[in-house]
């Protein structure tokens, strides 16, 4: 029997763990560094990743285990790349800076939006700390409700719905913050390299600079992007109700925030249906997706008899805290109230015999204070944290031939080994603000450009808390662009950016899926074009060009006081080579970038983040590593 000759080399493989070896726990804007020393031998960098386990705190540095704490997250599409602002990778030997990588968690924005695939999000919320959304039900730092299963009930007694038997009865069964594991592959040109790397002639130090608590985190949403929800009026004290019951109720009137999918009936999420299990989840219930907590410190407002709370301040409404959560069965309540929420508060709402109207519910902080707003800041609420524990780099390590490690070695001692990594240099460039017309130097001599991606950010606002735009490119009502590389334009004319605008010709109806077209406006398809080139000259993998979207503006604020956060990352770019696998020579060459707002509208100052992404060489000679760009 004919057997084929394999040629594969055969190699050993096998993995260990490097501590960061100046702690084992840290805080935002700490350094962690840790040293992958000659005992390593052959590593396989690729497919190596940071181990660490992830707390988020809050502003006395304690974990958020109090409900009256807003509940933080981290962002979604990247998860704990967020925690990562800078990456250094140096030779242990004199300290020779290999890369140097800042804005790391924005250039991951733009790495993670192009390669999203539904299998990848999938995998990166089991591993990375990612989520599908900002709703407290998805934020893997916290557990979920545990709701006390429902007992029987009990037929009211005359006028009095009575409280249901089931719900949240105390602070341990609603949401609480949890130490989440997470394991991040590394966006650097070694980390991706796929030649397995010499350690054992180049001992490296890689050093991670954590991000500020304001810039990596940001606080839940409370409903729809929204953390004002409206509730039913208050229902009125009489009929045999106990003294002071209905005076602390108040019941959710938008019941599709808060029962299952596919627009279900109120009879169909009361406790006695059965209703059929989803693939591979557990049945829905209105209780396990409530994002409100026993314990959380809210405000009510509103009209009517509210005006006459004895609490009731003027502008202010009512400060209470939530007492329990509970789902108004089919026995307790009207045909119209039931499957819907009953929240309970600790102080009366109402005089006795009164109604309010217009009740509205908004999630205060610990000092009563709102939630943190683009003109306060950290609202109050003292800084907001996190801490990484037991923070490890999980190295893979390849054991070749005797033969392969001989040929190495000869290569070095007659200074004839290099490698090729592709990394990026980070230039930035500030915008003032009002400025329509914006000209950009870039300056870097850099001999094999591949690509440059200019990611404009407001400045107005730089932490996440405030705007959870950030760490991302913003689209700020940019009209137009185009680059100048010496006297060449490239492309050869102007990349129109607000060609496909037009105004919203109907109003979106509740429960529409939001596409990106509902905003208003369209992206160019030369633009989109252009992007997709610059990715792949860059090695990127592009998956898919859904997150460059005009989203309209950085400081779009909601009634929640906090910014809310439009799809996408919004960027320009251009490849620089003549096609994928080129790359051009900036070496005493100028690149400018002119980028032009709308005038008619104030634009925010602006800082452009220029990745350019480009071709390094990595020496190694008897004395020592030097780098070439």
């Amino acid at each position: 029997m004919f057997k084929p000759k394999s040629d594969a080399i055969k190699v050993g493989q096998d993995s260990f763990k490097i501590p960061a070896r100046n702690g084992v726990q840290f805080g935002p804007s700490s350094i962690l560094r840790f040293d992958i020393t000659r005992n390593c031998g052959f590593i396989d960098a690729a497919n190596s990743y940071l181990e660490m386990e992830i707390e988020l705190t809050d502003q006395n540095n304690a974990v958020g285990q109090n409900a009256s704490q807003p509940m933080l997250c981290l962002e979604r599409d990247i998860g704990a790349q967020a925690l990562l602002n800078q990456m250094t990778i140096r030779s242990s030997d004199g300290g020779r800076v290999i890369e140097e990588l800042p804005n790391y968690n924005t250039y991951a924005k733009i790495h993670y939006n192009a390669t999203k695939t539904q299998g990848a999000l999938n995998r990166r919320s089991k591993l990375e700390g990612c989520a599908s959304s900002y709703l407290p039900q998805d934020n893997p730092y916290y557990t979920a409700n545990r709701v006390i299963p429902p007992v029987a009930d009990t037929a009211p007694t005359g006028n009095n719905p009575g409280p249901p038997t089931n719900g949240l009865l105390n602070a341990n069964e609603s949401y609480k913050s949890i130490r989440r594991k997470v394991c991040l592959p590394l966006i650097s040109g070694i980390f991706q390299n796929p030649r397995s790397f010499p350690a054992m002639m180049i001992p490296l130090e890689v050093e991670f600079i954590l991000e500020d608590g304001l810039r990596a985190l940001r606080v839940a949403n409370y409903g729809d992007g929204d953390s004002t929800v409206s509730c039913k009026d208050i229902p009125a004290d009489g009929g045999g109700a106990p003294a002071d019951m209905a005076r602390r109720e108040l019941i959710l009137t938008d019941q599709s925030q808060f029962n299952v999918m596919g627009g279900a009936t109120a009879a169909s999420i009361c406790p006695s249906n059965n209703l059929p299990a989803l693939e591979g989840e557990q049945q829905l219930n209105s209780l396990n997706n409530c994002w409100y907590r026993v314990g959380q410190t809210i405000r009510v407002n509103g009209g009517g008899d509210l005006l006459n709370a004895p609490n009731y301040v003027a502008g202010e409404g009512v400060v209470c805290n939530i007492t329990s959560i509970k789902v108004l069965s089919e026995t307790h309540a009207t045909a119209g109230d039931r499957g819907k929420m009953l929240i309970t508060v600790d102080d009366d709402l109402i005089a006795a015999g009164g109604a309010g109207t217009g009740i509205t519910i908004d999630v205060l902080s610990a000092g009563n204070g709102p939630l943190p707003t683009p003109a306060s800041g950290n609202g109050g609420h003292g800084g907001f944290g996190y801490t990484v524990h037991n923070p490890r780099l999980v190295i893979q390590k390849v054991v070749p031939p005797p033969s392969v490690v001989q040929s190495i070695s000869s290569a070095i001692a007659k200074g004839q080994y290099n490698q090729d990594i592709i990394s990026y240099t980070n230039i930035n460039n500030a915008v003032p603000q009002a400025q329509s017309v914006s000209t950009n130097i870039i300056s870097a001599d850099l001999s094999r450009v591949k690509s440059i991606f200019s990611v404009p950010t407001s400045q107005a606002n730089t932490n996440t808390v405030a705007n959870g735009n950030s760490l991302q490119g913003q689209f700020l009502d940019a009209t137009r662009y185009i680059y100048q590389f010496n006297t060449k334009l490239i492309p050869d004319r102007r990349v129109e950016l607000g060609v496909e605008k037009w105004p919203l010709i109907r109003t979106t109806p509740a429960g529409e899926t939001l596409r990106p077209y509902r905003l208003g406006s369209f992206t160019s398809g030369f633009h989109r074009y252009e992007v997709e080139k610059a990715l792949r000259s860059a090695n990127i993998n592009v998956k898919n060009l859904h997150f460059i979207t005009n989203n309209p503006s950085a400081t779009t604020t909601v009634a929640n006081n906090f910014t809310a956060t439009e799809p996408g990352c919004w960027l320009v770019a251009r490849s620089m080579g003549a096609g994928v696998g080129t790359s051009a020579n900036m070496v005493g060459k100028s690149l400018v970038l002119y980028l032009d707002y709308d005038a008619a509208n104030a634009t925010p100052t602006k800082l452009i983040k220029n990745f350019l992404v480009h071709v390094r060489t990595i020496a190694v000679g008897m004395d020592g590593v030097s780098v070439f760009y």
